[in-house]
């Protein structure tokens, strides 16, 4: 339980069979909590800006203080409309509706859209830093999925690392928008088989298994050889993931799952080697590719913190992907740095335990005040190098 704002202790005065008065303390009485939400009313300061005439003829009219928002909205608000549709991924009309309703302000939906592009705005360094951030670091998760922009397909790109995960819109979905994201990354890479991450050296790549998996489901429920091919490769992943589990349980030692694996290994790629030879349609064509890419099925076996699938990427990307289905993409280049960068805070925040609507009120105030932004690195990490556009070199 919480520790309450409000304490009441509650005692009974008669004894409930006999009515003899009570007296003295419980050590450990039992705790009821209500947990309430105060009304929340928007607050509106009004600042009149008084114009006096001097006697030389001059009329002088008095000037906001810089900390006066030069909108008609203040950074809060602007923060809380951005993660309304940003992050909870409401429409604009419905968040609307919702600041109307709970706090009585009153917005019209261009209005949303202005709050969307001045928090925008005040994220893009925090942003750019936690995407070189992310390039520089030991292992990364990456994955794609399509996206709209102005009615033409885009494809938003997400890698995400332990502490920090970015999103990106990009045009291409080949090497050019791999690049955008990952720039001169030379980490381990986990990633599906898709072709753009083809540009990184095998030894440092991981292919996801659980991609791979699915595979061999598909093979299982076909006919032919390949129904046999793909039954034994499910068990001799089931072998791996039961070794993989014990390392991460912590009873069995690296060296150990080493040696385990080494069969399994040779096991696998024979397999794969009969579907290349099988010359099945849809078993001899996956085969091919994947035993081209084989050094990348047993990186995680030899590096300590690579994983054997891409889950992390994955689950990153699906709310993304719920968005998207939701509010059919952006309708503009600007719109699409929005989403670039709130999604970037929301998935960042959450994997570090940070409060969304407290990092973005406090950028938007920075940004006001002309300020350094709050940082969505760890507090250890200090980056420093970015592009003039707010965007990572």
């Amino acid at each position: 339980m919480e520790e309450g704002d409000h304490l009441f202790d509650l005692k009974p005065t008669r004894c409930r069979r006999c009515g003899r008065e009570l007296a003295g303390e419980d050590p450990s009485p039992k705790r009821h909590q209500v947990v309430e939400l105060p009304p929340v009313r928007r607050h509106v300061t009004e600042y009149r800006l008084h114009t006096l005439c001097c006697p030389c003829g001059a009329r002088t009219t008095a000037a906001l203080p810089p900390e006066v928002p030069r909108g008609a909205f203040g950074p809060r608000l602007q923060a809380t409309v951005a993660l309304c549709t940003g992050l909870y991924h409401l429409s604009k009309r419905t968040a609307v509706g919702l600041l109307r309703d709970l706090f009585g302000a009153n917005l019209s939906l261009g209005s949303v859209s202005a709050c969307e592009a001045a928090a925008s705005e005040a994220l893009a360094v925090p942003v750019a830093k936690a995407h070189l951030y992310v390039q520089q670091e030991r292992i990364a998760h990456a994955d794609e999925t399509g996206w709209r922009e102005a009615r033409r397909r885009v494809w938003l790109w997400v890698a995400v690392t332990r502490w920090v995960t970015v999103f990106i819109v990009h045009a291409s979905r080949g090497r050019e928008g791999a690049r955008a994201l990952l720039g001169a990354f030379g980490g381990s890479l986990v990633t599906d088989r898709w072709s753009a991450y083809n540009a990184w050296a095998l030894e440092r790549r991981q292919l996801c298994w659980a991609h791979l998996e699915r595979l061999f489901v598909a093979w299982v429920e076909g006919p032919g050889e390949g129904a046999r091919i793909g039954l034994t490769l499910l068990e001799e992943a089931s072998t791996m993931f039961a070794g993989w589990h014990e390392v991460q349980e912590g009873t069995l030692s690296r060296d150990g799952f080493r040696e385990r694996m080494t069969p399994v290994r040779e096991r696998v790629e024979a397999l794969l080697a009969e579907g290349k030879a099988s010359g099945q349609r849809g078993v001899a064509g996956p085969c091919r590719e994947i035993l081209k890419l084989a050094p990348a099925l047993w990186t995680f076996v030899d590096e300590e913190g690579v994983e054997p699938t891409n889950n992390a990427a994955e689950r990153a990307i699906r709310p993304a992907v719920l968005w998207r289905k939701g509010s059919f993409g952006t309708h503009s280049a600007g719109g699409s740095r929005f989403v670039e960068r709130i999604l970037t805070v929301a998935a960042t925040l959450k994997q570090q335990g940070r409060n969304a609507v407290e990092f973005v009120t406090q950028a938007c105030e920075a940004a006001l005040r002309g300020e350094a932004p709050p940082s969505l690195l760890p507090a250890h990490v200090v980056v420093t190098t970015i592009h003039p556009n707010g965007r990572s070199p």
